[in-house]
C-alpha cells in the first residue's frame, strides 16, 4: 500500500524515558513501514522523534516537562512517601489533551478524506474524553498502547499495587474483591467523581449507571495493544476481547543513539570476557535514583565475589556515585548506557523492578534480582518472580546479605536463565509490527462500515 493511502497516525506519549523509549521504537517502525506519524509529547523530546522522520506537536505550558525537571517543577512530589508515588509524575494527564486535538484537526485540514488513527500511550490520559464523544476533532479509531505494567482489575488477580500473588481459591477471590471495594472507597471515589464532572464539562457521554474506574484505559479504546509477551503479565480470563499482546515493541534497525554510543575503555572485558567472569549489571532505572537503596549495598555485597565483573549504570547522563563512595576493584561505573548493548553479556541484572528494565532483561535472556517499592515496582517484581525469571527481595532497601545470597542463587541455578529463554522463544513467535498495523486497518474499516 502506498504511503499516501495509509492512515495518518497521531501517537501520544507521556514525557518520561520509560514511556518514550518503546514509543520511539514503535514510531520508527511505523515510519519505516510507510506511515506518516505525528507524535504528541513534551518539547524536550521533539528532536528525538523528528530525527526518525516523525512530525511533532509539543504540548504547551503546564504539561511540558520531562524526567529531569519533574521534581523542580512540582516540589510537592518530594512530600509523598516513595511507596505512594505510583501516579505522582505531575499533572501531565490533565494538561495534555489540547495538543492532540489540534494535531488531529491540523491533519484533517492538510489531508482531507484521509483516515486519522490515534495511537494512545496508556499513561497519556488526556485523550479519554474524546473516546466518549467530547468536543473536538475525532480520530477514525483509537488504539491504546501499553508500555506500562498491566493494571487491569480481574477475578484472576489481586488488587493492583502491593505485589500480592494471584488468588488460588474461591476464598481468596472473595477476599481480594473486598479489598478492591475498600481501595476504591478510600483512594478512587473522590478523584473519579471529579474526573466524571470534568469529562462531562468537556462533552463526554458517560451514563450515570456506568462505573468509572482506572480500567477504562483498557476498555474505551477500539483496541488495546500491550507491547510485551503474555508470559510477563498475569493471565486475565475476563480481559476485554479488544485487549491483545504484541510480544514486544516492533523490531527496528539500531539507530545512531544506540549503535554508536561510545564504548568505555574496558568494553573488551565485557564482550570478550576471556576469563569467563560472571558479569553483574546493577541499575536503579531512571526515576527513583537514591543509590544508597540498591546500588551501593550491591557493590558491598559482591566486592569480594570471586571471578565477577560488576557494571553499574546510573541511569542519568553526567551522574556519579560521589567522591565518598569507594569503587571496588571489580566494579566499573557508567552514567548512562543502552541496556540492550550490555544485557546479552550479563549473568544477572540487579534492578529496582521498573517495567522497561525488566522487559529488556527478559528479551536479552538475562535473569534478575529485583528490589523495588515505588510506583508499580512491587507488582513488577512479584510478576517477574511468578514468571520464574527473577528473585523478588520484596523491599526497596535490601541488605547486602540478601543481595549476595540472591545473586549467587540466580547465577548458580539454571532455572532462572531457562525461564528467560522460554519467554525469548515466545517473543520470537510474535510479529509485533503486523499485529499493530492489522489493528490500525481494523479500526479504520470499522469506522468506514
Amino acid at each position: 500500500m502506498p504511503s499516501s493511502a495509509k492512515p495518518l497516525i497521531v501517537l501520544t506519549c507521556t514525557p518520561g524515558a520509560g514511556h518514550i523509549n518503546p514509543i520511539k521504537q514503535l514510531a520508527q517502525a511505523l515510519v519505516l513501514d510507510g506511515y506518516d506519524v505525528t507524535v504528541v509529547s513534551s518539547s524536550h523530546y521533539q528532536p528525538v522523534f523528528e530525527t526518525i522522520g516523525c512530525g511533532y506537536m509539543a504540548v504547551q505550558g503546564y504539561g511540558d516537562y520531562w524526567d529531569e525537571d519533574r521534581d523542580a517543577k512540582w516540589p510537592e512530589r518530594a512530600l509523598i512517601p516513595p511507596q505512594d508515588r505510583s501516579n505522582s509524575r505531575g499533572p501531565w494527564n490533565t494538561a495534555s489533551s489540547g495538543s492532540y486535538l489540534i494535531t488531529i484537526e491540523m491533519l484533517r485540514e492538510k489531508h482531507p478524506g484521509r483516515p486519522v488513527v490515534l495511537l494512545n500511550e496508556s499513561g497519556f490520559l488526556g485523550t479519554l474524553p474524546i473516546m466518549r464523544g467530547a468536543d473536538g476533532a475525532k480520530p477514525d479509531g483509537v488504539i491504546g498502547v501499553g508500555v506500562l505494567l498491566v493494571s487491569l482489575n480481574s477475578v484472576d488477580t489481586a488488587p493492583f499495587g502491593p505485589g500480592l500473588p494471584p488468588p488460588t481459591s474461591h476464598a481468596e477471590v472473595a477476599q481480594y474483591a473486598e479489598m478492591r471495594k475498600h481501595i476504591d472507597a478510600l483512594i478512587w471515589e473522590k478523584p473519579l467523581r471529579v474526573c466524571r464532572d470534568i469529562m462531562g464539562q468537556l462533552g463526554a457521554q458517560i451514563p450515570d449507571d456506568e462505573t468509572l474506574s482506572p480500567d477504562v484505559v483498557y476498555f474505551w479504546p477500539d483496541r488495546f495493544l500491550q507491547l510485551c509477551p503474555p508470559s510477563t503479565q498475569y493471565p486475565r480470563s475476563d480481559a476485554p476481547k479488544t485487549f491483545r499482546y504484541t510480544g514486544g515493541p516492533p523490531r527496528v534497525p539500531k539507530t545512531p543513539s544506540t549503535s554508536d554510543v561510545e564504548k568505555p575503555s574496558w568494553w573488551d572485558e565485557v564482550v570478550e570476557n576471556p576469563t569467563k567472569k560472571d558479569i553483574i549489571l546493577v541499575s536503579q532505572g531512571t526515576v527513583e535514583l537514591n543509590y544508597d537503596n540498591l546500588i551501593i549495598p550491591t557493590l558491598d555485597a559482591v566486592k569480594d565475589r570471586p571471578n565477577s565483573l560488576v557494571i553499574v549504570v546510573l541511569g542519568v547522563k553526567g551522574a556519579s556515585l560521589g567522591p565518598d563512595v569507594a569503587i571496588p576493584n571489580n566494579t566499573r561505573v557508567l552514567d548512562y548506557f543502552p541496556f540492550d548493548d550490555i544485557l546479552p553479556h550479563c549473568s544477572v541484572l540487579v534492578h529496582n523492578g521498573g517495567y522497561g528494565g525488566v522487559q529488556h532483561s527478559i528479551r536479552s535472556g538475562t535473569p534478575m534480582v529485583l528490589a523495588g517499592e515505588t510506583e508499580d515496582k512491587p507488582e513488577m517484581c512479584a510478576i517477574a518472580a511468578w514468571a520464574g525469571v527473577a528473585i523478588n527481595l520484596k523491599t526497596g532497601k535490601p541488605s547486602k546479605e540478601a543481595l549476595r545470597t540472591a545473586i549467587d542463587e540466580v547465577i548458580s541455578d539454571s532455572k532462572y536463565k531457562q525461564a528467560c529463554q522460554r519467554i525469548q522463544e515466545e517473543i520470537a513467535s510474535f510479529d509485533p509490527l503486523k499485529l499493530i498495523t492489522d489493528a490500525i486497518d481494523e479500526v479504520v474499516r470499522k469506522d468506514q462500515n
